[in-house]
C-alpha cells in the first residue's frame, strides 16, 4: 500500500493506493482510495468501479510475450528495437512532464492534478523512450511492494507525422514492455495498465486506448475507487473547483 499526503492551504489529503479495503484516517480533510481490490459497502464512502487491465507478473517472462497481440504489440516492440530505440529509467523527469502537459492539451484532456504531484515528489517510477536523442514519449508508474500501476503517459504522436507516428507508436511499446519487465525484475505480482474502457463506442477516444491496452495481452480486472470528506468547506470547494472547468448546460 502507499500511502501520499499532500497539503492545499488549510486542507490536508491523503491518496492511499493498492489497499485490499477504505478505512478512516484521522486529521484530514479528504481521503481518496485508488486501485482498491475489495467492494466493500460503507455509506460513509463514495464508491466507483473502476476496471482495468491487469498482467500476472508471476508468470514467465516468455508465458507473458506470448500473450501479447503478435502483429500490434509483439511486432512493434520488436521493431523498436530493430530501430535502436533507447529507454531509460527516471531520466529527464522535467522534460517528460513538459511532453506530458502538451499531450493532453493537444487531446483536450485535463491533466491530472494528483499525477502532476506524484511526478513532482518522486513517488513515481519514470520511463522515456528516444531515438537519435528525442524524446518520442514517456510513461511513469505509481507502485509498492506488490502492484506497478501506469499512471499517465504522453507521446509525440500528435506532433509528427504520420511516417513518424509509427515509430513512436513502436517506442511506446517498447517502453511499456521495458517498464513491465523492470517490475518484475523488481519483485513486483502485477502490472496494472490503469484503467478500461469496455464500451463499444468506436468514436469514444478511449475505445483505441482500450484496444492498445487489451493488445498486451492482460486480464480485464474490476478495481474500486473510494472516497470521503471531512472537511464540508473542502468538498464544496472541489464541487465547485470541477463546476468551473466543466460548466453544465441547461
Amino acid at each position: 500500500m502507499l500511502e501520499i499526503t499532500t497539503r492545499n492551504f488549510i486542507f490536508r489529503k491523503k491518496n492511499i493506493w493498492f489497499s485490499e479495503y477504505p478505512f478512516d484516517i484521522p486529521n484530514c480533510s479528504a481521503v481518496f482510495f485508488y486501485a482498491c481490490k475489495n467492494n466493500v459497502n460503507r455509506e460513509d464512502f463514495i464508491k466507483e468501479e473502476t476496471p482495468t487491465i491487469i498482467i500476472d507478473l508471476r508468470q514467465e517472462i516468455e508465458a507473458i510475450w506470448k500473450k501479447m497481440d503478435q502483429k500490434s504489440c509483439r511486432y512493434m516492440i520488436n521493431k523498436g528495437k530493430k530501430l535502436g530505440i533507447e529507454v531509460k529509467k527516471n531520466s529527464d523527469i522535467h522534460d517528460f512532464i513538459k511532453l506530458y502537459l502538451r499531450f493532453v492539451k493537444e487531446k483536450k484532456f485535463e491533466s491530472s492534478p494528483e499525477a502532476l504531484d506524484i511526478m513532482k515528489k518522486g513517488y513515481g517510477t519514470f520511463f522515456t523512450a528516444y531515438l537519435n536523442g528525442e524524446m518520442l514519449c514517456g510513461m511513469m508508474t505509481v507502485e509498492d511492494e506488490k502492484f506497478s500501476r501506469w499512471l499517465v503517459g504522453a507521446s509525440k504522436r500528435l506532433e509528427v507525422d504520420k511516417e513518424k507516428s509509427i515509430v513512436v507508436g513502436s517506442a511506446n511499446r517498447l517502453m511499456i514492455w521495458e517498464a513491465i519487465l523492470d517490475a518484475k525484475a523488481r519483485g513486483r505480482e502485477i502490472f496494472d495498465l490503469g484503467g478500461y474502457y469496455g464500451g463499444d463506442d468506436k468514436n469514444d477516444p478511449r475505445y483505441s486506448i482500450a484496444s492498445f491496452k487489451k493488445s498486451f495481452g492482460g486480464e480485464i480486472v474490476m478495481y474500486y475507487k473510494y472516497k470521503k470528506y471531512y472537511s464540508t468547506i473542502y468538498r464544496i470547494g472541489k464541487y465547485l473547483s470541477r463546476y468551473w472547468k466543466h460548466p453544465k448546460v441547461f
